[in-house]
C-alpha cells in the first residue's frame, strides 16, 4: 500500500511536469503579434488530451520498460539507497554542517554563540561520527564502482 501510494503521487506529479514542459515548449509565438491564433474549444480539448497522453508516455514509459527488463531493480536500488542515503543523510552531513557552523561562529564574532541542544564531547565526537559513517559507506561505494 505504501509503495502504491508513493508511486501514484510521484507519477501524477511527473506527468503534470511533462505536460507543463510540453505545453511551454510547443507554444509558438507569431512574429509581430502579441497573441497566438485562437483555437476552437474542440481543438484545445483534443490538444490537451494528446499532450496528456504524450506526457504520460514520457513519464511512465521508461520506468515500466526498465522494471520489465530488470524485475528486481527496485530491491537493488532500495538496498543501495538505504545504506548510502541513510548514513550520508543522517551521519555525515549533519556532523559536517555542525562542524562548519561551529567554526564560522568562532571566526565571525568574539562572543561565542551558544547553540541549543549542543552535543557533548565537542568536535571529537563529531569527527568520530563522520569517520564511522564514512567507514560504513566507503566499502559500499568501492563495491559499486568496481563491480
Amino acid at each position: 500500500c505504501a509503495i502504491g501510494s508513493s508511486m501514484a503521487g510521484a507519477s501524477v506529479s511527473l506527468v503534470d511536469f511533462f505536460q507543463d514542459a510540453i505545453s511551454i515548449l510547443s507554444k509558438k509565438e507569431i512574429p509581430n503579434q502579441s497573441q497566438s491564433l485562437p483555437l476552437s474549444e474542440e481543438g484545445v480539448l483534443s490538444g490537451n488530451i494528446r499532450t496528456r497522453i504524450l506526457a504520460a508516455a514520457l513519464a511512465l514509459g521508461p520506468p515500466v520498460i526498465l522494471s520489465y527488463a530488470y524485475p528486481d531493480i527496485f530491491l537493488v536500488a532500495l538496498e543501495e539507497a538505504g545504506l548510502l542515503g541513510g548514513v550520508s543523510l543522517y551521519g555525515i552531513l549533519p556532523a559536517i554542517c555542525i562542524l562548519s557552523l561551529r567554526r564560522s561562529s568562532m571566526e565571525g564574532a568574539n562572543t561565542q554563540a551558544t547553540m541549543p541542544g549542543r552535543l557533548g564531547g565537542g568536535d571529537t565526537i563529531l569527527i568520530a561520527l563522520v569517520a564511522i559513517s564514512s567507514a560504513l559507506v566507503l566499502p559500499e561505494i568501492r563495491d559499486l564502482l568496481w563491480q
